[in-house]
């Protein structure tokens, strides 16, 4: 049986199970339906599925299943179709973001052009909900679906499939791959990332585009969803990315106003306190992150970090270790500029002391160049007489 076929049985089944969900009359049946599928789709291909399918390890059944309904328009349009039926269902959305996205985005009649703006825009909402599922798990169950969106309609090359769809539908895709790009993405990959987006209300070419014109917008995105994150390894993420903005000179080109965002919301990370408990690699994270991006005043939030944390009792053992850390940084710092200042002084007395000896060296050198002269010219006087 070749994989088509399978991946035909099997979006037979899905929709097989979505119409079941149409049928019942109950709400919670609908609901226990839809379920049952959305826990179908996003589940791993056990051994037998993959060798028949000749895909890899940790493939899902959504990965099969989208470029199916994208190759095959008639089952997209009858899946579309059923979903429309159930759009109150809590699941239908993410299914429908799972098996549709392919067929949706790269073609610009798909589900029709006066309702295109709808369904790409319940496309986006469930893939949100997608995503979140993941930060909030620390999971990267969903992370094909996000590369989809960011490289092959995002940063695609000719950007024909992010500027066919409408103007809120186009900001919408900009807005969630915004959002989630330090957390799917390599740390390396985000400032290659500010530099290529585009911005969400305008359409330009590749020749039209400015680098780093999509930066103040993405750098907004961020510091909201920084807010909402709540677990630690999705939050070391999200600030491992930051750092990598170190050296980005697309960090400039932002907005005062989002630098002071994003600058308060990593000093709140940097607390360990209320209201939200951060652990201590989360805070020594956040540090980091703003050592790199606001190196100005770094030793004054040291020293005010290590002073709150004194009122404390809880924190005074990471007081003591952090005023430790601290004392040492500044003797570190002292003895570097000393020994600078100490190598400077000394090169100087050494190119002084040269200078004299070249001086001391030079004057022999004159005097019996002199003396040999003269005594040229007296003999040659001596012969003339």
């Amino acid at each position: 049986m070749s994989s088509s076929s399978v991946a035909g049985k099997l979006s037979r089944e899905v929709l097989r199970k979505l119409r079941l969900a149409t049928d019942a009359e109950a709400k919670d049946d609908r609901e226990i339906v839809c379920s049952e599928v959305f826990a179908d789709v996003t589940g791993s291909l056990d051994d037998n599925a993959l060798g028949k399918l000749n895909v890899s390890q940790g493939t899902r059944f959504y990965q099969v299943l989208a470029p199916y309904f994208d190759k095959n328009e008639i089952a997209a349009d009858d899946l579309l179709h059923v979903c429309r039926r159930l759009w109150g269902q809590p699941y239908v959305a993410p299914v429908y973001a799972l098996l549709l996205h392919q067929w949706l985005l790269s073609h610009p009649m798909a589900g029709g052009s006066e309702q295109r703006q709808k369904h790409v825009n319940v496309l986006i909402s469930g893939a949100r909900q997608l995503f979140w599922g993941d930060v909030h798990s620390t999971t990267t169950h969903f992370q094909p679906l996000f590369l989809f969106l960011a490289y092959r309609v995002v940063f695609g090359q000719q950007r024909e499939r992010l500027d066919s769809l409408p103007t809120q539908s186009r900001a919408a895709v900009i807005s969630v791959v915004s959002c989630f790009l330090p957390y799917y993405d390599d740390p390396e990959a985000f400032p290659r990332a500010l530099e290529n987006m585009p911005v969400p209300d305008a359409k330009a070419t590749n020749s039209d585009h400015k680098p780093g014109e999509g930066a103040n917008f993405v750098l907004t995105e961020v510091t909201d969803t920084l807010q909402k994150i709540k677990a630690e390894g999705s939050l070391l993420k999200y600030l491992r990315a930051l750092i990598a903005l170190q050296y980005s000179p697309y960090l400039t080109m932002t907005q005062t106003v989002t630098k002071l965002r994003l600058q308060g919301e990593l000093y709140s990370l940097t607390s360990s306190g209320g209201p939200r408990y951060l652990p201590r690699p989360v805070n020594q994270a956040a540090f980091e992150a703003l050592d790199s991006l606001f190196p100005f005043g770094r030793r004054s939030r040291r020293i005010i970090n290590v002073a709150f944390k004194f009122l404390h009792p809880s924190e005074w053992r990471w007081a003591v270790v952090d005023a430790y850390k601290s004392a040492v940084d500044v003797c570190k710092a002292w003895l570097g500029f000393w020994l600078s200042s100490v190598a400077g002084t000394i090169r100087t007395g050494l190119n002084a002391i040269r200078a004299w000896l070249r001086f001391l060296y030079d004057i022999p050198a004159s005097v019996g160049s002199k003396c040999k002269g003269a005594f040229r010219q007296s003999r040659n006087y001596k012969k003339k007489e």
